[in-house]
């Protein structure tokens, strides 16, 4: 790089603390006590005891460290001097308090509005329920103030004059939306609270003097009192901070992702906050070398970020992101983030998106999450993550293709940084994807199939073993179904036209013999509310699967439809089985796997499921409801309009399809149907 692109690395003193500051290019910076400028590269949870396994009662990654160590002195050694090798520079959060002042950065974490909510009362404007992202405590409520000044008198006074210490964590993952719209969700929680709680009060005080008709307030008003309160919380807890530390930065909240919290909140963030702070966990497109926010939306994770920026005018540091390959021997089918196949598609991933953060000037850092990973029998069954997040696995053995990237790419980490070269993007025939998105329709052969009738009931059974069984009357397009000897129970359809709606009735099931396909029309009803979904059921020839293709969705009522969705429903009589021996739960967001997922029998490994390529899947994944009820949900909708007048119909050409099967075998046969599937129905695509 010529010598131009390379930002001086050393700035006036700096007081002896770490702070931010913006070059005269315009890059962000940390800078060090040294007056050294830095981008921080963190690691989350670098923690003597791993992850407690609730099924287990132990600490997996901790037992196997007692094996390994002669105490916890040798742990604490190997850690650090790896994490350096790797050319970490910073603990993120929940690492061990021993590895701190040692030669990396660290971070403190105060959690002041989730505890303050765990106080009872009417301390919560959304209650803590164990899991991120359900607590917001009452910032109007008249000891808040208070106890901010306690908890920052507490954990942020003895820690004044540390120089290894960056700064502060507010909160992790808070309810900015009270858990209803991120705009309205706030001001709705509170306006459902009784007169006499302190919020409720609070915003009666808001809407005092303002001329709203009662059962009228504009959202804008809404969006409004969410500002006050999250002025009030970053106010009152960077006054509290302050006044027992003002020597470390303020960082923020970390925010669950970026759609949690609204703009007036990132704007009110930046208003106090030295540093934003958010966990997202993005989705690397390996073809384009490009890094997207999500996997439908088609935003760069980039320019969201930079949306954000716009916001809040102040540095950001992501603290939370992570990819998980699948051949770690763990099930990784809980937890955020894109799944990938191999820890070598797994390594891509991330230095794909650790170039994409080095390259943006706004960033000043990153917390990697984490340093190892979590048990394959889940955490907890509140908080059931079993995923492949760790630079090291539970035995402590690092995963050398992820942790050699890191040791390379972080050795220029300030030169990346302010080179600002973001990766070159690549383009991509996206015609044999397109391709592979709609049903290919050839997968019967008619003469491998019998079709029968019998008055209103009708039956398929083909060559390939499998056996089906209706009714024109019914509510099921199958009552029955039989795959490879092994009754998989009924199969149906469902719509959300603003309320879910099962289907009440088949209208009709028409053989296409000259195709190889059974055509059936279905109806719904819901009041003023009614539907007709017709979908064609399409056996293969040489394997006990069937494809479900819908044709058409229409609105044959008066009544618009808004957001419209279609679900097909596999229901197996044993579906809620498997979650009794723990079960089996298929991962999500693989890149470029099917969209799938699975029941599992525990007693014998018998299972069925579906899998698709549709572009319309919105999700796709079969669970148990605490009362013990099963939703298999595929779910699919439409692209770009989502709205049916009356008399409207939706034919989506292809675009929405499934196909189903059934084995044994368990999770490894379920996993053996999923790789033939990809070689039966994505021809032309390179997987590998």
């Amino acid at each position: 790089m010529s010598a131009a692109a390379v930002e001086p690395r050393l700035e006036a003193p700096n007081d002896g603390f770490y702070s931010v500051r913006k070059s005269d290019s315009g890059r962000w910076w940390v800078v060090g006590p040294d007056g050294r400028k830095v981008f921080l590269r963190g690691v989350d949870h670098a923690n003597w005891n791993g992850h407690f396994c609730e099924a287990l009662g132990v600490c997996p990654y901790n037992e196997e460290m007692k094996k390994r160590f002669a105490d916890r002195g040798e742990w604490e050694a190997e850690t650090l001097s790896r994490l350096k090798a790797w050319g970490f520079n910073a603990l993120g959060a929940g690492c061990s308090p021993e590895l701190r002042n040692r030669g990396l950065v660290h971070i403190e974490f105060l959690g002041v509005g989730q505890s303050f909510c765990a106080k009872g009362g009417d301390c919560a404007i959304s209650k803590f329920e164990g899991t991120p992202g359900s607590a917001f405590p009452n910032v109007f409520h008249p000891d808040f103030a208070a106890y901010c000044d306690q908890c920052a008198a507490r954990l942020c006074a003895p820690q004044k004059e540390n120089r290894s210490l960056l700064g502060y964590f507010f909160d992790n993952e808070l309810a900015w939306d009270a858990r209803g719209a991120s705009s309205t969700g706030i001001f709705d929680a509170v306006a459902s609270m009784p007169p006499s709680h302190s919020a409720r009060a609070a915003l009666d005080g808001f809407l005092a003097g303002r001329k709203i008709a009662a059962g009228s307030i504009p959202e804008s008003v809404k969006t409004e009192f969410l500002r006050l309160a999250a002025r009030r919380y970053f106010e009152t807890i960077a006054a509290a901070i302050r006044r027992h530390d003002p020597n470390h930065l303020l960082l923020g909240a970390r925010f669950a992702g970026l759609s949690s919290a609204h703009k007036v909140v990132w704007e009110e963030a930046g208003r106090t906050c030295d540093i934003l702070t958010f966990n997202n966990y993005p989705w690397a497109d390996l073809d384009e070398n490009v890094v997207y926010f999500s996997r439908k939306d088609g935003i760069k994770a980039a320019d969201a970020y930079a949306l954000r920026y716009k916001w809040a005018k102040k540095p950001m540091i992501i603290t939370e992101w992570s990819f998980p390959a699948l051949d770690a021997g763990l099930p990784s089918s809980s937890g955020a983030g894109q799944r990938f196949r191999t820890q070598a598609e797994r390594t891509k991933a991330t230095e794909l998106f650790a170039h994409t953060l080095l390259a943006l000037p706004f960033m000043v850092g990153y917390d990697y999450f984490m340093w190892v990973d979590e048990p394959a029998l889940g955490i907890s069954r509140k908080f059931p993550e079993d995923s492949n997040y760790g630079l090291v696995n539970e035995r402590g053995e690092p995963y050398k293709e992820l942790t050699g990237m890191f040791a390379r790419i972080h050795r220029n980490a300030e030169e990346l940084h302010a080179r600002g070269e973001m990766p070159m993007a690549r383009s991509v025939d996206r015609q044999t994807m397109k391709k592979a998105a709609v049903f290919p329709g050839n997968a019967a052969v008619p003469a491998s199939s019998e079709f029968s009738r019998d008055g209103d009931a009708y039956a398929l059974a083909t060559k390939s073993g499998l056996v089906m069984n209706g009714k024109v009357g019914g509510n099921n397009l199958f009552d029955s179904i039989v795959a490879n000897g092994i009754d998989i129970g009924r199969f149906t359809l469902m719509l959300f036209h603003g309320r879910y709606q099962d289907i009440d009735r088949v209208e009709s099931a028409e053989w296409l013999q000259n195709r190889g396909v059974l055509r059936v029309a279905t109806a719904g009803a819901s009041g003023a509310k009614s539907f007709r979904i017709v979908c064609e059921i399409v056996p293969f020839s040489d394997r006990p699967w069937f494809a479900c293709n819908m044709t058409s969705v229409e609105n044959t009522g008066s009544e618009t439809f808004d957001d419209v969705k279609v679900f097909f429903r596999q229901y197996a009589p044993w579906a809620a089985d498997w979650t009794k021996k723990g079960g089996f739960k298929a991962p999500q967001n693989v890149w470029k796997a099917p969209s799938s997922s699975v029941w599992i029998r525990s007693d014998d490994g018998a299972w069925c499921g579906a899998a698709t390529y549709a572009e319309t899947v919105r999700y796709f994944i079969y669970w148990i409801s605490g009362d013990g009820a099963a939703h298999p949900d595929a779910m699919f909708s439409p692209i770009g309009s989502t709205r049916l007048v009356g008399g409207e119909k939706w034919e989506p050409h292809g675009r929405v399809w499934m196909v189903a099967a059934a084995g044994k075998g368990g999770p490894d046969g379920w996993r053996r149907f999923v790789n033939e599937f990809i070689d039966t129905q994505s021809k032309g695509i390179d997987l590998n």
